[in-house]
């Protein structure tokens, strides 16, 4: 798995996640669709977690295949695939700033502020330098980054959310969130519970911790990578300028 170590994204949390679709994704992923047929090649997902996105590309039959650090959402995507009837994708276990492979890829794509978890500047460097050099002479990088207008849910207070499961059992989610404008962090204790028949059989808790870009602020760090052809728009609308309050901003760049 590399040097790093991942202390989020456990079980509770990824049965969570599955259970709590993404209140963008039909729109997000008729973008990535789009965006993945113009690739005309070999397409990786980094972070793909559970396979929100890999999965409906591989029922496109799209040459994807994708990583990811947590051994529990791989868990998760490789339960999905067995269900499907589509010859599997090369998915494997890593962390981006430790990827290397002797493979190209005409697109790698990013989604939904998930680079924001690399939350240490030279990781942050050395991932994107990684992901410049397995991609073909003309390929493309896209990549999703969350602004501080995307902090939008109720700071420093404890807030509670339950998920239903199809076996009739619950999870449950309490958060403590917090945003520190200095390091730009935004930070969340959470505590997930299994509750079957009204009861909490089991607890996990993890502090998830994300990297809140400023408007512009990894436009030169793209720049400094080699990234050429930088455009960004706000998700998905690549008609539309940023704003101040845009929370989400999309960059597209290629690497020649």
């Amino acid at each position: 798995m590399g040097k790093s170590s991942l202390k989020t994204y456990l079980k509770l949390c990824t049965e969570f996640y599955d259970l709590e679709p993404h209140p963008n994704h039909t729109e997000a992923l008729n973008f990535y669709i789009q965006k993945a047929y113009e690739a005309k090649g070999p397409i990786l997902e980094p972070m793909c977690g559970t396979g929100r996105f890999l999965i409906p590309m591989l029922e496109e039959n799209l040459d994807v295949e994708g990583f990811d650090a947590s051994e529990y959402m791989l868990d998760a995507l490789r339960k999905k695939l067995s269900n499907i009837n589509k010859k599997s994708p090369s998915i494997w276990q890593q962390f981006v700033q430790d990827f290397n492979n002797n493979k190209f890829y005409n697109l790698i794509f990013i989604p939904y502020g998930s680079f924001g978890l690399i939350t240490n500047i030279e990781d942050i460097k050395k991932g994107l330098i990684t992901l410049y050099k397995h991609l073909t002479s003309d390929g493309k990088f896209i990549v999703e980054i969350e602004t501080e207008a995307s902090v939008n849910q109720p700071l420093n207070v404890w807030s509670r959310s339950l998920s239903n499961k199809s076996d009739g059992s619950k999870i449950a989610l309490n958060v403590f969130a917090t945003y520190d404008k200095k390091t730009q962090i935004f930070q969340s204790t959470c505590r997930y519970e299994s509750i079957i028949n009204n009861q909490t059989k089991e607890v996990e808790e993890e502090l998830f911790q994300q990297y809140i870009y400023k408007s512009n602020e990894i436009d030169s760090l793209l720049q400094e990578t080699g990234f050429k052809h930088i455009k960004k728009y706000p998700a998905y609308n690549n008609l539309q300028s940023i704003r101040d309050n845009t929370p989400i901003i999309i960059y597209e760049c290629y690497k020649n």
